[in-house]
């Protein structure tokens, strides 16, 4: 029997040398207890060609999924290839983008409640910047997302460990479009117990 998350899901094809190998790819799933998540990723793979596809086709459901392929410098040239797929995860910036002060922002309580945020969110979240004073990030999340409120939690719980954490994340607005966002915290940011959140939104990889 095939592990969770693990074996040939596809085929697919890289180039070594001249010539063509084909090879397997594996996903290593986590967490690894969530059965259904791992069904849902093994399924979605059957149709995706990329890492970056099937991240996409997997937040239709879990907004916050991330998919890596394994680094090239742990790649040994032979078996399988691997991806590991997070049903949430942090990102891996590649600037410092949050410095730039343009962005929208907002300041969190340490349960998560807005303090304080620009309008320009209040404008991505779709509703006035006194409605959502008060209330949780969570709070603002699509009923069409069932997994979204565990996962925001998950990820809080990571960025109170490392005080930083820079994520991506699947929005689905109140008329069902969707939106890439990226943000950045940082505990204390804006004094003690007072974490500020920048935000962008990203193109869609693939």
């Amino acid at each position: 029997m095939t592990p969770l998350g693990v074996g040939p899901a596809r085929r697919a094809f890289e180039r070594v040398d001249e010539g063509m190998i084909d090879r397997a790819i594996a996903l290593r799933v986590f967490p690894r207890d969530d059965a259904a998540f791992g069904a849902d990723a093994e399924a979605a793979m059957r149709a995706s060609t990329s890492a970056a596809a099937l991240q996409r086709e997997l937040r239709m459901r879990y907004p916050a999924a991330v998919v890596r392929p394994r680094e090239d410098i742990a790649d040994p040239g032979f078996g399988p290839d691997v991806w590991y797929v997070y049903r949430y995860g942090s990102a891996r910036p590649v600037a410092r983008w949050w410095t730039e002060e343009s962005y929208p922002w907002a300041v969190l309580d340490d349960q998560r409640r807005f303090v304080d945020l620009s309008s320009s969110l209040a404008a991505i979240v779709e509703a006035p910047v006194e409605m959502i004073l008060g209330q949780q990030v969570e709070a603002f999340s699509n009923p069409d997302d069932p997994t979204a409120r565990d996962d925001v939690e998950a990820l809080w719980n990571q960025f109170q460990r490392a005080g930083e954490l820079d994520a991506t994340l699947r929005f689905r607005r109140l008329d069902g479009t969707e939106r890439e966002i990226e943000y950045h915290l940082v505990a204390n940011a804006a004094g003690p117990g007072r974490h500020r959140a920048t935000v962008r939104e990203v193109a869609r990889e693939g």
